[in-house]
């Protein structure tokens, strides 16, 4: 298990796309992936996520809730995002590791 201070060096240097479409609040990066590790953090906190592994079922829908809980308070309205974009490009970082649910390809947007 990472110590702290290498799970902060990792957060803060995750890949973000830039674009003109956010504000100075999420640094003029794509905020998915920060407010996903958030929820999960937050999740983790209240004892609701007790394992390394977040199940398609049960623990999604809490952390889908509370993801777009996050998103609504910094994002502008009319901007939508979904759980399933940061979790398929959450594969970029060395932390993240997606596994396929049995009989999926790795490919498809229902394996986290």
């Amino acid at each position: 298990m990472p110590s702290l201070t290498d799970s902060i060096k990792l957060f803060t240097s995750l890949n973000r796309a830039p674009g003109p479409t956010w504000t100075a609040a999420t640094k003029r990066k794509a905020p998915h992936k920060p407010l996903l590790l958030l929820a999960v953090l937050d999740l983790v906190h209240r004892g609701v996520i007790t394992a390394p592994f977040i199940a398609v079922t049960g623990d999604l829908v809490e952390l889908n809730e509370l993801f777009n809980l996050y998103w609504r308070r910094i994002i502008p309205i009319g901007q939508t995002s979904s759980i399933a974009f940061p979790f398929s490009r959450l594969d970029r970082e060395t932390f993240w590791q997606l596994v396929p649910k049995p009989g999926m390809a790795m490919n498809e947007t229902n394996c986290f």
